[in-house]
């Protein structure tokens, strides 16, 4: 008999889950809280995608493959807050995240690094930390690394094993190369590397899900620059929804429902098991599915959220929420923001979004000057070099910042932040913390009557003083980069509680053995429901400093093979 399953969510974990089990002969149905904006979806092959908000910075200032903050708000406090009884202090777009057919990954720039080993074995390598929840996770990095491997080929990745360093490579090995080269590298992000070689560092060519030579049908990236928040106007870029997504629905084996809102999953009697998904459909009108399993790849805040709105007699708190731990360890990364100033134009969007990495600030750290810090150790970050301002993104800016009527027009002829910086971003690792939390907020609810998802949230002393530790050599790299007369860095977590804006979230559903202290097993299955599935970031038992798409996909892809019974293409 034929098998089923429900997907809720269409972001690279849902699309991956969908090709591995519709390959295997399931029947897949997938339900997505937003509307399409590829046209030929499903009709054509992914090299004749459109896009409806291709290099249209006009569209992101509209929410347009965002919710809307007002229709489908969020709230947010800090967790002084939660301990004081303050509700929220913060609705609307708390916090950054796509709903579009593609998920989140409509927007990414596409930067695929792996996870390091080290990154599997936090607790047992470097100990426990005060007032966090630091765990190992029951998986290892050889357990991804076929995956990792099946990925990249399949996705197509830039990159060049030959210009890795070798402490790198030997915390991420690889068995083969990148299936194309990198792209040329952009003139910011180049000054930026003669910084960081003046100082002893080996930066590299950063992988990227991005065209280098025409794959898969599709054509090599111009370097247009408007990666990050975009679309590819030309189809350039690899996701989950070109490479996994579109294939399998132009194979009719998987069906898409968009505009559909899962809210409740509901489960047998004795709650072992889940029997259907009700949802709303684009008309408002409620709906149910029934099928054998329920994966769950709805991001880590909407996944949380769902499982909390589904709690029943069985699970008086959320399903699968026995432990308490649903919500909870809500992660982010923590962005260290920086640059480095030029006297003259330096072309920062003429290239391919950031193009080179530096490796050396990821750690970790735990020399005295940390213990003086009040951790017992630091692990920062991948450090991305190149990036630069969209033209809109700068005049929003300088509003922000009061500017306007003449003075706003002279400061953009001038351009500081656009034309003279060259911005580079430490993609901070952010601790795990019990009171790092998605809850129901007890009175603001979408426009569906829905609650909506609260985030609580504080960085840890631990990303403080990553930020304190790395920032100073982080602008002592833009100084040293030929030609600047100037540095700036934005050390995130030191300037405020709240919780961080970026796409880059994990946690909420964490992977274990442990029942009591996990809310899956190794396989994203809940402890609690047989035959339901988190295949998204939730699971993450920790967030280290690296893009996460990559991990998500690879992780997806291995627990939905485990769960087909099926074999490597």
């Amino acid at each position: 008999m034929r098998k089923s399953a429900i997907i809720i969510g269409t972001g690279p974990a849902g699309s991956a889950a969908a090709w591995e089990l519709s390959r295997n002969g399931w029947e897949v149905v997938m339900l997505e809280r937003g509307r399409n904006l590829r046209p030929g979806l499903g009709e054509k092959p992914s090299a004749e995608l459109g896009t409806l908000y291709g290099s249209d910075e006009l569209k992101g200032l509209r929410a347009f493959g965002f919710p809307d903050p007002r229709m489908e708000p969020m709230t947010g406090r800090t967790q002084s807050e939660a301990a004081q009884g303050v509700d929220r202090s913060a609705q609307g777009l708390v916090v950054n995240m796509g709903a579009a057919v593609g998920g989140t990954a409509m927007h990414y720039n596409a930067k695929f690094p792996r996870f390091w080993r080290q990154d599997f074995t936090q607790l047992s390598d470097l100990g426990p930390v005060n007032n966090a929840t630091v765990a190992d996770w029951p998986i290892s990095y050889d357990d991804l690394a076929p995956f990792y491997d099946e990925v990249e080929q399949h996705l197509g990745v830039q990159g060049d094993l030959s210009k890795i360093p070798e402490f790198v490579k030997a915390q991420s090995p690889r068995t083969r190369d990148y299936p194309m080269p990198p792209n040329p590298t952009g003139y910011a992000a180049q000054l930026l590397a003669e910084g960081a070689k003046a100082l002893g560092y080996k930066p590299y060519p950063y992988p990227a899900a991005v065209n280098s030579v025409s794959f898969d049908g599709r054509p090599a990236c111009n370097s247009c620059g408007l990666c990050s928040g975009f679309g590819c106007p030309i189809n350039a870029r690899n996701d989950g929804l070109t490479a996994y997504l579109n294939p399998s629905m132009l194979n009719q084996k998987v069906r898409v429902i968009a505009r559909a809102l899962a809210y409740k999953i509901e489960t047998n009697s004795l709650g072992t098991r889940a029997t259907a998904v009700h949802y709303y459909d684009e008309a408002g009108r409620s709906q149910r599915i029934s099928a054998d399993h329920i994966l769950l790849a709805a991001s880590p805040i909407q996944t949380a959220r769902l499982l909390l709105m589904s709690a029943n007699a069985a699970h008086p708190t959320g399903l699968g929420n026995r432990s308490d731990q649903v919500g909870r360890n809500m992660m982010f990364h923590n962005f260290t923001m920086g640059g480095a100033i030029f006297a003259r134009d330096i072309q920062s969007l003429r290239a391919q979004s950031t193009t080179l990495e530096v490796d050396e600030f990821v750690g970790p750290f735990t020399g005295p000057e940390v213990k003086a810090l009040g951790v017992p150790y630091i692990k920062g970050a991948i450090v991305q070099l190149g990036s630069g301002l969209p033209l809109v993104t700068e005049a929003m800016n300088y509003l922000g910042f009061g500017l306007d009527g003449l003075l706003h027009k002279q400061v953009m002829k001038l351009s500081p932040m656009r034309l003279r910086i060259a911005g580079l971003q430490m993609v901070g690792e952010d601790l795990p913390q019990a009171n790092n939390r998605i809850d129901l907020d007890p009175t603001v609810k979408d426009f569906r009557g829905l609650p909506a998802a609260r985030v609580t949230y504080a960085p840890h002393a631990h990303e403080k003083a990553a930020a304190a530790y790395l920032a100073p050599r982080l602008e002592l790299m833009c100084l040293a980069a030929p030609g600047a007369i100037a540095a700036a860095v934005l050390p995130n977590p030191l300037l405020s509680d709240a919780a961080p804006t970026t796409f880059h979230q994990a946690g909420t559903t964490r992977m274990g053995l442990d029942p009591e202290r996990s809310v899956c097993d190794r396989l994203g299955r809940l402890h609690d429901v047989d035959n339901v599935h988190v295949v998204d970031g939730s699971t993450f038992v920790t967030f280290p400093g690296f893009n996460p798409t990559l991990t998500i996909l690879a992780n997806s892809l291995r627990i939905s093979r485990a769960l087909a019974g099926g074999v490597a293409p």
